[in-house]
């Protein structure tokens, strides 16, 4: 009995645990709304970061106008590297020239930079706290 209930109080714990969450909203600016397409935006963890297609958490939505908001609600507390990326043609890829630079606008967290690759995680890092809302703004170049 007390074995069960000992289990019971940590089964109860660990779900406690992973089930805080935080709200995280983006403002994505400079879109070129005259080209259309779908703003694509994406929260990923460090070992997958920035791989379209391999986020934790993903918006598709079709541009309407520049700046757009995406409101990301119950995104587990944690680090993240948040990327966001004009998908022009549709195809749910970056596209990116012959050397790898993106060709369709794009942007990340704290303004990381391209140097010769994608940034580093560190430099678009941002947090998820527990109960709290992280307003964030991306600027797509």
């Amino acid at each position: 009995m007390a074995r069960s209930l000992i289990f019971s109080f940590f089964f109860l714990l660990l779900i406690k645990s992973y089930s805080q969450t935080g709200k995280l909203i983006v403002l994505v600016q400079d879109i070129n709304a005259a080209k259309g397409g779908e703003l694509s935006t994406g929260i990923f963890l460090k070992e997958n970061f920035p791989k379209v297609g391999k986020q934790l958490l993903g918006s598709e939505t079709t541009i309407t106008a520049n700046p757009m908001q995406i409101v990301f609600e119950k995104v587990p507390i944690g680090t993240y590297g948040v990327v966001s990326f004009q998908d022009i043609d549709r195809d749910k890829k970056l596209k990116t020239n012959w050397v790898g630079f993106p060709i369709e606008p794009i942007g990340f967290s704290r303004d990381a930079k391209i140097k010769f690759g994608p940034p580093d995680f560190n430099d678009a890092k941002i947090t998820i706290e527990a109960n709290k809302t992280l307003n964030l703004t991306i600027t797509l170049k």
